[in-house]
């Protein structure tokens, strides 16, 4: 597989060299997945910062004062306020598995659409997540996914998303997941299955293999995953994973789910690392299509300082093309030398 890249050079009469012609260099790339292309900025490198408790502490604090109050997700509000799953459809009026439930999106994007709560425990900061937590989460999305799948077998683009704090986007601060099922394909979906129409070959196997190859980016491979950080990332930077074989839904549990959320929770201590909280991940399934194989983005979401200025502008918003002052070979190299450790 070819990881395509561009440098471009921007020319002009620079300020910090007495005005002599100078300039600055950026490079486009082209992600492997999605044919989407990002720009790395070659802003001067930042020495990743150390991690300040306080700080994090302190941003989780004045979360807490911005709390309404008033939660549907907390334990006794779900009965009375959430809505349940029509049994002409599914089994089930809502999935619950541990602390876990999972019921119907009040407020959906699409015609499958539910919400599964993670915790009991309504305000719960990105390190105090457990193994426990997000499996039973996982089970409880995944059963879900599987009665869609037996009732509207026309709804293969599958999600589980999550959404962490508004920074993440998420309008509650009790931690929950988004779980979709549609007939109608995400753009991503779009340009994946695009790219995987136009290869000779499995792009998810070629691309694991091209990033060992490389020793880049490539963070670990494990007995059901490989870990690597996007070549092309989708924000800041971004943390995927790719099973070494196809699998649908129901099969994401034992083993396999053990190692996706014991990695998922070393993935958000590092990024608690850069003293960020917030995130979104999500976890891609076409099922019945065996060369769309399931995988897993991980991407940290923050405000840049003094202003809390949006990392989203134009660039991303309307054209579609992911900036950002990290080169994925910084991150990747950091993250390496700590996987074993998280």
């Amino acid at each position: 597989m070819e990881l395509k890249k561009i440098l471009k050079k921007a020319i002009f009469l620079d300020p910090f060299n007495t005005f002599n012609v100078g300039g600055r260099e950026c490079e486009i790339r082209t992600d492997p997945l999605t044919g989407r292309n990002t720009r790395i900025l070659f802003f001067p490198i930042r020495v990743k910062p150390e991690l300040n408790i306080e700080v994090l502490n302190k941003n989780f604090d004045e979360l807490k004062k911005k709390d309404p109050g008033f939660c549907p997700f907390c334990p006794d509000n779900i009965e009375k306020i959430t809505p349940k799953f029509n049994p002409e459809l599914f089994p089930q009026e809502r999935y619950r598995v541990g602390e876990a439930v999972c019921f119907p999106n009040a407020f959906p994007y699409d015609e499958n659409g539910a919400v599964t709560v993670i915790s009991e425990k309504h305000l719960v900061c990105s390190d105090e997540f457990t193994e426990t937590m997000l499996k039973d989460a996982f089970a409880a999305s995944v059963q879900y996914l599987t009665d869609v799948k037996a009732k509207q077998p026309e709804a293969i683009y599958q999600s589980i998303n999550w959404n962490y704090l508004p920074a993440g986007g998420s309008s509650l601060l009790h931690p929950h997941l988004q779980v979709t099922a549609s007939s109608v394909p995400t753009n991503y979906c779009i340009d994946v299955l695009r790219t995987i129409e136009s290869s000779d070959k499995n792009i998810f196997i070629d691309l694991v293999n091209t990033e060992i190859s490389n020793e880049e980016r490539f963070i670990a491979k494990d007995q059901y995953f490989s870990w690597m950080i996007g070549f092309a990332p989708e924000g800041i930077f971004d943390l995927i994973a790719i099973p070494h074989e196809y699998f649908e839904p129901k099969d994401l549990n034992g083993n396999r789910l053990d190692e996706l959320v014991r990695n998922i929770l070393k993935t958000i201590n590092f990024i608690r690392s850069y003293n960020i909280l917030s995130y979104n991940m999500s976890f891609f399934f076409v099922p019945g299509k065996e060369n769309f194989f399931p995988h897993m983005r991980i991407c940290p979401r923050t405000t840049v300082p003094p202003l809390d200025t949006s990392e989203i502008n134009y660039m991303k918003m309307l054209h579609n093309e992911p900036m950002t002052t990290l080169k994925p070979e910084l991150i990747a190299s950091q993250l390496k030398e700590v996987w074993d450790k998280l």
